[in-house]
């Protein structure tokens, strides 16, 4: 009996020795996870409306259509689609316009809403406007074929990592096009 005891014992010390870095493992893997999910996709997110600034910083309402294309290296091709603001049935487009960035996935963030997301830094490396948006700092999400992405609240206006958006609408997200 005794042996039994010294048995569990020793068990019970090595199970719970070997758990302390098994979260950093589960975090990469689950990041990794998120990456090859997203690999490889397509996203739309149609006629919705949109205030953008003007060259002499007023804003302007279109409603727009927005194509995102993720590729394998993390690169993300917007192609945003411009309709007058009458036009809510987005039937005739104005112009588009295409925005390259680079995506790098951070670590697991629980939102304001315990939403279990992650960590998004997104850097534009083209704009087809002619414009050099500034680095985004915000939230990813995928519920099955829906792409969530954060949203500023209160002072995180996702400027700065420190400032990263922690807030999720699930009212306002991509579907997954399926080819």
């Amino acid at each position: 009996m005794k042996n039994i005891s010294i048995t569990i014992a020793i068990v019970s010390m090595v199970l719970f020795s070997c758990g302390g870095s098994e979260g950093d493992v589960t975090t990469e893997k689950s990041n990794q996870d998120l990456i090859a999910n997203l690999s490889y996709t397509s996203w739309k997110k149609e006629c919705f409306p949109y205030d953008k600034l003007s060259t002499d910083g007023s804003p302007v309402s279109w409603y727009i259509n927005i194509r995102l294309r993720i590729d394998s290296s993390m690169k993300s091709t917007y192609i945003t689609e411009f309709f007058r603001p009458s036009d809510t049935a987005c039937a005739s487009m104005m112009f588009n316009t295409t925005d390259i960035s680079r995506l790098e996935i951070t670590d697991k963030i629980i939102s304001e809403e315990s939403i279990e997301a992650y960590g998004l830094n997104e850097t534009f490396i083209f704009s087809s406007d002619k414009t050099n948006p500034p680095p985004r700092y915000t939230l990813i999400y995928i519920d099955s074929e829906r792409l969530y992405f954060g949203q500023k609240s209160g002072s995180n206006l996702g400027k700065t990592p420190e400032t990263r958006h922690s807030s999720i609408s699930l009212d306002d997200y991509f579907s997954q096009i399926i080819n």
